[in-house]
């Protein structure tokens, strides 16, 4: 720990020199390339692909090492999922998208729509905006449509990043879409996030990051306690492997 913090400012002096120019690069090529190619043109995956190189390329370019645990024991290539994630920062979408494997679609915040070329092509490539004025039918409606597609979904049940490196409270959003699409739900633990960028700081902070996927959790179709049932034991899942049972 001291070592990391001894060698803080030759990482803050990195990201300034470095490291923010190229992933500013790398963001622009790859919003214009999801763009024409994944949207106008049609080309199969080519709003996917590009996307995970990115992802993998900023975790590169920012030096964060990604330990991906279990992930081929438990996803499967001829199957859909809802990949539910605990939330610790920033860099939780980087992981995620570069490093689950699978073709996805997010639940994101609808101010993520403003950010230059990224906003417009994660709308043209039909990812899902919310806000807290977006009634629930329309939400489960395209979230659904999209699994039946054979489409995956990742959702971050928190609904925000946690304040302290602690898991927050699940909402039941992710639950009820898994469960009315009957959906098998994978439990993701991302470990490690939350210390590249704890909330207050202004810089990225240098941290290894774990990503430990989990047995599916099998979904009914069945009512409200079912709900509340797959719900708890997911978060059970993934507080048991951050230690925060």
């Amino acid at each position: 720990m001291k070592l990391r913090q001894i060698l803080h400012p030759l990482y803050v002096l990195y990201q300034v020199c470095f490291a923010w120019w190229a992933a500013l690069l790398v963001v622009t090529i790859t919003s214009i390339i999801i763009d024409l190619f994944g949207h106008y043109f049609k080309i199969k995956n080519a709003d996917h692909t590009p996307a995970v190189i990115w992802c993998r390329l900023t975790c590169w370019i920012f030096l964060i090492p990604v330990k991906v645990v279990d992930r081929d024991k438990y996803v499967e290539k001829d199957k859909n999922y809802v990949f539910v994630a605990n939330h610790q920062g920033m860099f939780d979408v980087f992981i995620m998208y570069g490093y689950v494997a699978k073709r996805f679609k997010w639940i994101m915040k609808d101010t993520l729509r403003k950010v230059p070329l990224v906003g417009k092509a994660c709308a043209d490539t039909g990812h899902i905006f919310v806000n807290r004025d977006t009634p629930q039918k329309d939400l489960l409606r395209n979230s659904i449509k999209i699994l039946k597609s054979g489409t995956s979904m990742s959702i971050f049940p928190e609904g925000t990043r946690c304040r302290n490196g602690k898991m927050g409270r699940f909402k039941k959003g992710a639950f009820v879409i898994a469960n009315m699409a009957k959906t098998p739900i994978i439990p993701v633990a991302i470990q490690g996030s939350y210390d590249i960028l704890p909330k207050g700081c202004r810089c990225l902070h240098w941290s290894p990051v774990t990503l430990t996927f989990h047995k599916p959790i099998n979904t009914d179709g069945k009512g409200s306690e079912a709900v509340e049932n797959i719900m708890n034991e997911t978060r059970s899942v993934i507080a048991k492997t951050l230690g925060q049972e």
